[in-house]
């Protein structure tokens, strides 16, 4: 059902998107690959038939899903625009970097590449919202948990402009 979740998630995202967005997809389960490099986000559709084709399964090397990720969207990086990883995970990175210190280590190096990090958790159980939230920090980025459409809907509908687009940098506020 994480991966179900995942999905209807994404589609409101992707019903936000406009022309201006590109849009990559990265996956990271039993090996890296680009499903998606830089669609228009007025695509939707193309987009959305990339998610519906998501399948989990494997182990989760989020070190080589982290490094191919930030490869693409350096590759796509639009001058002036906001450009942001949105990391979705169950934070179960069994493969690879597993540590927190090293997890911060790596995307601390990260940081000066004008590239954000947003970290989605999905899941119920074995989830690891420690080191979620370690990437999310230092990456730049924010740390959503979503275990609902309602809340996807917060996240990627009502608050989608306040969630993505960055109004400082290296600032941390935690409540």
């Amino acid at each position: 059902d994480k991966l179900e979740l995942l999905q209807d998630s994404f589609a409101v995202l992707t019903s936000q998107l406009t022309e201006r967005d590109r849009v990559s997809i990265v996956t990271y389960a039993s090996g890296e690959e680009v499903v998606l490099e830089g669609a228009s986000g007025a695509d939707a559709r193309e987009i959305q038939r990339a998610i519906d084709k998501l399948r989990a399964h494997g182990a989760t090397n989020g070190e080589a899903g982290l490094k191919m990720a930030y490869e693409v969207a350096e590759r796509n990086y639009i001058e002036s625009g906001v450009n942001r990883i949105v990391m979705a995970s169950d934070g179960d990175l069994n493969v690879g970097i597993t540590s927190e210190s090293d997890l911060y280590d790596f995307v601390d190096s990260k940081r000066g590449t004008g590239i954000y990090l947003s970290v989605v958790g999905f899941g119920r159980g074995n989830y690891k919202d420690n080191k979620m939230e370690t990437l999310a920090d230092h990456g730049n980025g924010n740390y959503h948990y979503i275990d609902c459409l309602d809340e996807a809907k917060r996240v990627f509908g009502t608050k989608l402009l306040a969630n993505l687009t960055p109004f400082a940098d290296d600032v941390k506020v935690q409540v």
